[in-house]
């Protein structure tokens, strides 16, 4: 903490000390705050965050994001929010307010997600690899009832799509209508290959990911993607 602080720097250390170890979502790629649109007033909102951020002078972006539809909800769509994301370049300016960040950074794992969540779009003659980064970055500790309810398990087997422990089961979108979200894992559309003759009758534009998605060779058997930012 610098050696002289304002009064209004001070209050919002603590307001953002809280925020931090009370929902914070620390990955690879920064730091995350999700809050639901129309949250209500007691309960700060993602713009009022970043307001905070801004007094410690600390860089921050707010997307739009989604989190899975509550199970008791009259609507099953997902739940739209605003997300404040803090990259994991400006940390270092948050760790002057909050010290504890940079242990908490450290424990990391090496393989650690980002904010997106990676997949392959098969297309004419080649496959295509997208980054789906609507969703809110707590995706990965969701539990898989939750994740099914936001399209991340296997759509013919049930497979948890997030999982990187089987290179056989990697997730490809296989959707029923043109720029649909239908994840399969690829024992169960045979890595995608036999969409690739047929795509276009079953396409899926990557445009479902908010992430522009690359091309690349359409392999036998493609690698195993890293999950990286988008």
């Amino acid at each position: 903490m610098p050696n002289v602080a304002t009064a209004e720097q001070r209050a919002a250390q603590r307001r953002m000390v809280s925020r931090v170890t009370s929902s914070g979502v620390l990955n690879r790629d920064g730091l995350a705050f999700w809050r639901e649109a129309g949250c209500g007033e007691f309960y700060a909102d993602a713009d009022e965050v970043a307001e905070d951020l801004a007094v410690l002078q600390v860089p921050c972006e707010i997307v739009t994001a989604y989190r899975f539809p509550l199970a008791n909800a009259r609507s099953q769509r997902p739940r739209k929010g605003h997300e404040v994301r803090i990259a994991a370049k400006d940390l270092p300016s948050l760790e002057v307010w909050m010290p504890a960040l940079k242990g908490y950074r450290a424990k990391l794992p090496e393989d650690a997600h980002g904010w997106g969540f990676m997949y392959f779009q098969p297309a004419p003659g080649k496959m295509l690899i997208g980054v789906r980064t609507s969703m809110a970055a707590a995706w990965p500790w969701w539990t898989q009832k939750q994740a099914a309810r936001m399209g991340l398990l296997c759509a013919e087997c049930g497979w948890d799509l997030r999982r990187s422990d089987d290179e056989g089961r990697l997730p490809y979108n296989i959707p029923t209508r043109p720029r649909g979200w239908r994840l399969v894992c690829g024992e169960c559309c045979n890595g995608g290959i036999d969409v690739v003759d047929q795509v276009d009758t079953v396409t899926g534009s990557a445009g479902v990911a908010t992430g522009a998605a690359s091309s690349v060779p359409a392999p036998a058997a493609p690698p195993a993607p890293a999950d990286t930012a988008s």
